[in-house]
C-alpha cells in the first residue's frame, strides 16, 4: 500500500506539470489568431492576386451587391467576395468559415482563399494545409456544375475530394462556397438570373390516353440506337467499348420516356387516380416529381444505383444551372396501380426540391449521361445526350415574386445522406449494447459467451466508431451545449455530424436510466485502448499498482476539477477552452490514430502505459468527459447491478475483483464510478465463483446427505 500523502501529492504534481505541459504544446501547435487576422486583410496584402494574376486593378467594392470588380485594363475579369456576405452556413464548430471567392464573367471559379475559421480538426488537429488543398480543387470549375463532395463518380455531377476525419467541415465550406458563388453569379452574369416561379393550376383535369400524352408532348419520348452511342465516343480511346450487347448498329439502345407529374392531365392520366394521390402526399407542398420510365438494352439508373439517392446517369439542368433529382422510392415496396408505369423495363418517379429554384412553367432539360472506361485505372469518359421539355403556359399560374434565397437541403442533411450506412450501422449496434444491458442476467450465465460478445463490441468501437466513423465523444461537445444555453440552441449544430449526434443521444438518455457506465464501459474508443492495455498487462503479469480506498477518492475528484476549470475557461473563450482539452488525448490516439507530433503522441502512449499498471487511470483520475457524464448520471433512475445480502459482509470477491474501483468495501456499487463491464454480474450468477452462491450449495448438499442419511437409518 502506497503512502496516502506523498504518493497524493506526487500524483497531484504530476497531473498539473503534464496539463501544463499539454496545454503549451497546444498553444504552439494552434494557428495563429494574427495570422487568420492578416489572411483577412486581402486587400491590404494583396493576396488577391494569387486568385487574379493577370489583374492590373482591383475595383471600389460594390456595397450594394458585396463585390469587388477585378480588371485587366477596361477589360472587367471577374468578381472578388467574402462568402460571409452572403451565406452564415455553420460548420463542425457551430461557426461559419469565410472564404474569399474568385468568378470570372462566364461564371468560372478562379480560385477560392481561406479568410477565417473556427474548425477544431483544422485548428488543433490536421492543420491547415488540408483545407487549403480542398479549396484549391475549385479553380476551374463552374458555378453551373452540381459540385459534390465525395469520391469521383461517371455521371452528370461534379466531385471534388473530401478529407477523412473533416466530413462535416467541408461539406459545410462546398454549400458555402457554391451558395455564395450562385447569389454573386445571379446578380451580375448573363444566363444566371433569377426566374418567375410558376405553380400548377390543380382545379382542372382532362382525361388523356397514352397516345394522347405524347402527341401533345406532355411526355416526352427519346430514343437511342447504339450507332448514334457510338458515334458520340467516336475518335475517343473508348470507340470501341460499349456497356452492353451491340449487334445490331441500328438497335435500340435505350429509349426513355419522362414527364412534369404534378400537373393534373399528366400525373393522373399516367399514374391512375389511386397513385397520384398517393403521389400527392408523399411529395409534400412546393416539391416537384418527374417521372422516367425505358425499355432497352441500357438502364437509366445502373445495377449500383442506391434507392432513394440521386442517379450519376441522368442530370436536370435549367438556364444551364444544375438541378437536383432525387429517386422516391415510390414503387419500390407498393404496388403499381398506373395503367402504364408497369409496361416498362424500368420507371422510377424523381423529386425535385422547392429548395431547388425550379420553375415548372419554364423550358428544362433531361440528358441521359453515357459513361465508359477501359478499367478502374484509365480515365472514364462521358456523353451527354439532352432532350428539351417544356409545358404550355395554361398549366400555369405565374408568381412575380421570387424567392432567390437558394435554398438547399441543409449542411447536415447531405452528411447524413451520404454517411447513411454508417448510420445504420451504428443503430443496429446500439440495438445490440441496448439487449446486452437488458438480457445481462441470461448471457452472464454463460461467461466465455459473454467474454466473447463484450470483447467483439469493444473491438466495433475501436475500428469502427473511434477510427473509421469518428464517433469519439469529448468535453469540447459540453463546451458547445454551455455557449448554446447562452447564444441559442440550433439543432443544426448538433445534426451536422450524425455519428455524434446519435451517440449523445442515445448515452444522454441512459444517463438518466443507468449512469454514465454505458459510454465510459462500451462506447468510449480510447476507453477500449486502455482496457487492452489492462489484457496486456495481464498476459505479461505486469504487477498492479496497489491505491487505497482512501487515496483512490481523492484522486477521483481531480476530474472534476479539470472540468470545472474547461467549462470556465470556454465562457471566457471558447478557442482556449479547445486547446486546454488536448487533456483528452482523444484526438492524438482516435482521431488522428497517433498520426500527430511526437509531444501528444508521446503523452497518449505514456497514458496507455500507465493502464499496463492502473487500470484505466486516464478515465478514473483524469477524464472531465467522463466527469461531466458523472455529474449527469447522479440522477438516474435505476440501480439494476443486482446485489446480495452478503456483498460487502462477509463478501469482499466483487469489491477486488472491480478492476475501476466502483464498489465499496460495503458492497455498494458507486454508479458514477461504474463502467457497466457487468464483470461483477459475471460473479452474481456464477455458481463457481459467487461465494455466497457456492455456500448455499454447499449446505443444500449437505442438508441432502443428512436426509438420505436418516431415511437409509430408518429402514
Amino acid at each position: 500500500m502506497f503512502a496516502r500523502n506523498g504518493l497524493a501529492h506526487h500524483l497531484w504534481l504530476t497531473g498539473l506539470l503534464i496539463f501544463a505541459l499539454l496545454s503549451a504544446l497546444s498553444v504552439h501547435a494552434a494557428p495563429d489568431e494574427d495570422s487568420q487576422e492578416l489572411r483577412s486583410n486581402w486587400q491590404a496584402t494583396e493576396s488577391w492576386r494569387d486568385i487574379f494574376p493577370t489583374a492590373s486593378e482591383l475595383g471600389e467594392k460594390d456595397t450594394a451587391l458585396g463585390i469587388w470588380p477585378v480588371f485587366r485594363g477596361a477589360a472587367l475579369l471577374g468578381y472578388l467576395f467574402e462568402s460571409n456576405d452572403f451565406v452564415a452556413i455553420p460548420g463542425f464548430s457551430g461557426d461559419v468559415v469565410n472564404v474569399l471567392v474568385g468568378i470570372d464573367t462566364q461564371g468560372i471559379f478562379k480560385g477560392v482563399k481561406l479568410l477565417k475559421h473556427h474548425e477544431p480538426i483544422f485548428l488543433h488537429g490536421l492543420g491547415e494545409p488540408p483545407l487549403l488543398e480542398f479549396l484549391q480543387q475549385y479553380k476551374g470549375l463552374s458555378v453551373a456544375d452540381n459540385i459534390k463532395v465525395g469520391k469521383q463518380r461517371a455521371g452528370a455531377n461534379v466531385y471534388i475530394d473530401g478529407i477523412t476525419k473533416a466530413t462535416a467541415s467541408v461539406v459545410a465550406v462546398n454549400e458555402t462556397v457554391l451558395l455564395s458563388a450562385l447569389k454573386v453569379a445571379r446578380e451580375t452574369l448573363e444566363g444566371f438570373e433569377p426566374r418567375a416561379i410558376a405553380t400548377v393550376k390543380t382545379g382542372e383535369f382532362h382525361p388523356l390516353s397514352w397516345d394522347e400524352l405524347l402527341q401533345r408532348g406532355y411526355i416526352q419520348r427519346v430514343r437511342l440506337t447504339h450507332a448514334e452511342v457510338a458515334e458520340a465516343f467516336a475518335g475517343t480511346a473508348v470507340e470501341n467499348l460499349n456497356d452492353v450487347a451491340d449487334e445490331d448498329g441500328d438497335g435500340v439502345f435505350i429509349e426513355f420516356y419522362y414527364g412534369y407529374l404534378n400537373v393534373p392531365d399528366i400525373g393522373r392520366n399516367l399514374l391512375g387516380e389511386t397513385d397520384y394521390q398517393r403521389l400527392l402526399r408523399e411529395l409534400g407542398p412546393g416539391n416537384h416529381a418527374v417521372a422516367v420510365m425505358a425499355n432497352g438494352d441500357y438502364s437509366f439508373v445502373g445495377e449500383d444505383f442506391v434507392p432513394g439517392s440521386v442517379p450519376d446517369r441522368l442530370a436536370v439542368h435549367q438556364q444551364e444551372l444544375p438541378i437536383e433529382i432525387r429517386d422516391m422510392n415510390f414503387y419500390d415496396y407498393d404496388e403499381v396501380n398506373s395503367p402504364y408505369m408497369g409496361n416498362f423495363d424500368s420507371s422510377k418517379i424523381f423529386r425535385i426540391k422547392s429548395q431547388s429554384d425550379f420553375d415548372p412553367g419554364a423550358a428544362w432539360e433531361l440528358a441521359l449521361i453515357v459513361s465508359r472506361s477501359r478499367g478502374m485505372l484509365f480515365e472514364t469518359l462521358s456523353a451527354s445526350f439532352p432532350s428539351e421539355y417544356q409545358l404550355p403556359e395554361t398549366f400555369f399560374v405565374y408568381n412575380e415574386n421570387v424567392d432567390d434565397d437558394l435554398k438547399r437541403d441543409p449542411p447536415w442533411v447531405t452528411i447524413w445522406k451520404g454517411r447513411f450506412w454508417e448510420v445504420v450501422l451504428l443503430s443496429l449496434s446500439l440495438v445490440l449494447l441496448t439487449a446486452i444491458m437488458v438480457f445481462q442476467h441470461r448471457l452472464s450465465r454463460y461467461p466465455k459467451l459473454f467474454h466473447r460478445l463484450r470483447w467483439g463490441f469493444l473491438w466495433f468501437t475501436l475500428i469502427f466508431i473511434g477510427w473509421y466513423a469518428q464517433g469519439q465523444l469529448s468535453v469540447v461537445n459540453i463546451f458547445t451545449i454551455f455557449q448554446a444555453m447562452i447564444s441559442g440552441f440550433r439543432w443544426s449544430d448538433y445534426l451536422i455530424d450524425p455519428m455524434l449526434f446519435i451517440l449523445w443521444i442515445y448515452v444522454f438518455i441512459s444517463l438518466f436510466i443507468i449512469g454514465r457506465g454505458l459510454f465510459c464501459g462500451w462506447l468510449c474508443p480510447f476507453g477500449v485502448l486502455q482496457e487492452m492495455a489492462s489484457w496486456v498487462a495481464k498476459k505479461l503479469n505486469i504487477r498492479q499498482l496497489k491505491i487505497s480506498d482512501r487515496l483512490h477518492t481523492r484522486l477521483w475528484r481531480v476530474k472534476y476539477v479539470v472540468l470545472i476549470f474547461l467549462v470556465g475557461v470556454s465562457f471566457y473563450s471558447l478557442t482556449a477552452a479547445e486547446i486546454l482539452s488536448e487533456v483528452e488525448p482523444f484526438k492524438t490516439a482516435i482521431t488522428l490514430v497517433f498520426v500527430r507530433s511526437w509531444p501528444f503522441v508521446l503523452y497518449a502512449v505514456g497514458l496507455l502505459v500507465l493502464s499496463l499498471f492502473v487500470h484505466k487511470a486516464y478515465c478514473r483520475y483524469l477524464c472531465p468527459l467522463g466527469a461531466g457524464l458523472a455529474m449527469l448520471g447522479w440522477f438516474h433512475r435505476f440501480e439494476w447491478l443486482t446485489r446480495r445480502s452478503e456483498c460487502g459482509s462477509p463478501c469482499q470477491l466483487c469489491k477486488h475483483k472491480c478492476e475501476i474501483a466502483a464498489i465499496t468495501p460495503q458492497g455498494k456499487v458507486d454508479y458514477n464510478e461504474c463502467i457497466q463491464c457487468l464483470e461483477c454480474i459475471v460473479y452474481y450468477n456464477n455458481d463457481d465463483l459467487c461465494p455466497p452462491l457456492i455456500n448455499r450449495n454447499k449446505r443444500n448438499k449437505n442438508v441432502g446427505e443428512e436426509v438420505q442419511f436418516i431415511e437409509l437409518k430408518e429402514k
